[in-house]
C-alpha cells in the first residue's frame, strides 16, 4: 500500500504535465501548420483561412475519432499505438467535411504515454479518413 501511495502523487504530476502540454498547443494552434499539412496531402480544396473551434474532449464522437486516428496510424506504419484518449480539439467546418485536429494520449509498445497530434477528416457521410498524425514534442526549456 505504500508502494501506491508513494508513487500517486507522481503518477498525477505527470498527468497534469501531459493535460498541460496539450492545452498549451491547442493555444498555440496554427492553422498554418494545418494548411501545410492539407497541401502535402493534396487536400487543397479544404484550405479555408478561420472558423476553428474547441471541442468537447469528453463527447464521445470525439473519443472515437481519435481513436480511429490512433488505429489508421498504426494501420499505415506497422506501430502498436494504444488510444488512452482525446485531451483536447479543435474542429472546422469546410466543404462537405468537417476537420478535427485533435491532440491524443496513447501509449507505446513500451508502455509509455504520449501526446500526438492528429488532423482527421469527416465527410457529411461520416467517412473518415487520417491526414496527419505525429508526436507533438514538448518545448525545451
Amino acid at each position: 500500500m505504500a508502494t501506491v501511495a508513494a508513487n500517486f502523487p507522481m503518477a498525477v504530476t505527470a498527468k497534469c504535465q501531459k493535460t498541460e502540454l496539450a492545452n498549451n498547443y491547442v493555444k498555440q494552434f496554427q492553422s498554418a501548420e494545418v494548411d501545410a499539412i492539407l497541401k502535402q496531402a493534396g487536400e487543397t480544396k479544404l484550405i479555408v483561412h478561420g472558423g476553428w473551434t474547441p471541442v468537447n474532449p469528453a463527447d464521445p464522437h470525439i473519443q472515437e475519432l481519435g481513436r480511429f486516428a490512433v488505429d489508421e496510424h498504426n494501420k499505415q506504419t506497422g506501430d502498436k499505438l494504444v488510444f488512452v484518449a482525446v485531451v483536447a480539439g479543435l474542429k472546422k467546418p469546410v466543404e462537405l467535411a468537417t476537420l478535427y485536429w485533435l491532440i491524443i494520449e496513447a501509449k507505446d509498445s513500451d508502455g509509455n504515454q504520449n501526446i500526438y497530434k492528429a488532423l482527421v477528416q469527416e465527410t457529411d457521410l461520416e467517412m473518415k479518413k487520417l491526414l496527419y498524425f505525429g508526436e507533438v514534442v514538448p518545448p525545451v526549456n
